[in-house]
């Protein structure tokens, strides 16, 4: 067996033994999803190893997160007191009835920890003890997410409240890729982060086509994912049920509310049974619970039926929907569409996308808290 020494307080009473380093598995991976026929999952890896966390670098031999050859564990002395004042498992397992640590010769006490990122352990126990000098002042979302799950299970978010904002404030642009977004969804439920969980949970709410394929391994952010997700089938079948109330509108009036013009009605009646049954045609079905399927890819859907020829004079009333981004295009619909039509709905799913709220999503215990 090798071992790594790292140490954060020389003098301290506390020797902290990360075993199995790096074994943990926070990427999430959608079996389901392709690119050119290939699976396709990004990795996101941690950058290369600088300053003092060099001493890691045998634990990255190719640039990844991977495991070891050789069993390696990582020997950090830290001080309890510093422990003790910014994480309350840290308190528990060191002042608790059933406090850990292995009693030796001395004075110093060991306790362990498995699986962790070794560079993001030693991030946050250099944090913990005040020890800012060679943190980096930017960092990469996969780094920053097995940061964050570190701070999750110590509950020290505190002592790394300084460190977030400056990573936050130099965090690269949101990706396109839904795997990439859950990284930033989880990292910002655990700082707190009310507007960049809000930006990215609507993300994710228009591009999540379900959980199914979908393993989140050991990144704890399922019971996120699976709240957002009854929201997505909620609107989904908002949308869906619009469709079929307007049809019963449609098959029952005697004319448009804009014109009194019974063809208005019928050319709309007719482009909606066609679209209809175009939608029933989707593989895989669009039934609940729409596994498969993305809110943002119905919404455009939606704003991609076909106009009528409206018979009857519009010049008097313009209107303009907003299909929450689905759609990027500039078309104005008028009431005698469609989408026209069905505004009301489309507008309630538009306000409940962008009215996530993170307390919403956190344990009542931790509502309210400051950072």
């Amino acid at each position: 067996m090798k071992s790594i020494t790292y140490d954060i307080d020389p003098g301290g009473d506390i020797e902290l033994i990360l075993k199995k380093p790096n074994e943990q598995n926070i990427v999430p991976e959608n079996t389901t999803q392709t690119l050119g026929g290939k699976r396709f999952n990004p990795k996101f890896p941690n950058p290369p190893c600088f300053g003092r966390y060099q001493v890691f670098s045998e634990l990255y031999p190719d640039g990844e997160n991977e495991t070891p050859d050789v069993q390696v564990d990582i020997h950090m002395r830290v001080s309890s007191r510093h422990l003790i004042l910014s994480s309350r498992i840290f308190r528990a397992m060191l002042e608790g009835p059933w406090k850990e640590g292995t009693p030796s010769s001395g004075p110093i006490r060991q306790i362990s920890a498995e699986d962790w990122d070794a560079v993001a352990l030693a991030i946050v126990l250099d944090a913990i003890h005040c020890r800012h000098h060679d943190i980096p002042t930017k960092i990469e979302i996969g780094l920053l997410a097995r940061i964050a799950t570190i701070v999750d299970y110590y509950q020290c978010r505190e002592a790394m409240r300084f460190h977030y904002e400056a990573w936050a404030h130099h965090e690269a642009e949101h990706s396109w890729h839904y795997n990439a977004n859950v990284l930033p969804l989880y990292v910002s439920w655990v700082f707190h982060d009310e507007n960049e969980f809000q930006i990215v949970a609507s993300s994710v709410l228009r591009r999540s086509t379900g959980m199914s394929g979908f393993n989140t391994h050991e990144l704890p952010v399922s019971g996120i994912l699976t709240k957002l997700d009854d929201i997505r089938q909620t609107m989904m079948k908002k949308a869906l049920d619009a469709l079929d109330f307007l049809q019963e509108q449609l098959t029952e009036e005697e004319g448009c509310k804009i014109g009194n013009d019974a063809s208005c009605t019928a050319l709309n009646l007719g482009i909606l049974i066609r679209e209809k049954r175009l939608l029933a045609r989707c593989n895989p079905p669009l039934v609940a619970p729409y596994d498969g399927h993305s809110l943002g890819g119905i919404l455009d859907m939606i704003a991609c039926f076909d106009l009528p020829v409206i018979p009857h004079s519009v010049d008097t009333y313009v209107d303009k929907i907003d299909y929450d981004d689905a759609s990027d295009d500039d078309d104005e619909y008028y009431p005698c569409t469609l989408q026209g039509r069905v505004k009301p709905a489309l507008e309630e799913i538009r306000l409940a996308v962008h009215s996530i709220r993170l307390d919403d999503f956190q344990p009542k215990s931790t509502r309210h808290e400051n950072f």
